[in-house]
């Protein structure tokens, strides 16, 4: 694995301007990436992934940038 970043469901909440129960819900989509890693009740997605679902999801967030 490479030094990318990781991000929680916290993360991809404040990325994507929604809550955080939000952003868990859209993250147990089928389409949504899979997380990389999991510890204890947090779960890790690499942000490049999370990045390009954004920008096939949701083009109209100024995250997908």
């Amino acid at each position: 694995m490479t030094d990318e970043p990781l991000w929680t469901t916290g993360d991809i909440a404040e990325k994507l301007g929604v809550t955080t129960e939000r952003a868990r819900q859209l993250s147990h989509r089928p389409d949504f990436p899979k997380p990389v890693q999991q510890a204890r009740h947090y779960r890790f997605w690499r942000a490049s992934d999370v990045q390009a679902w954004i920008a096939r999801h949701r083009p109209a967030s100024k995250e997908a940038e």
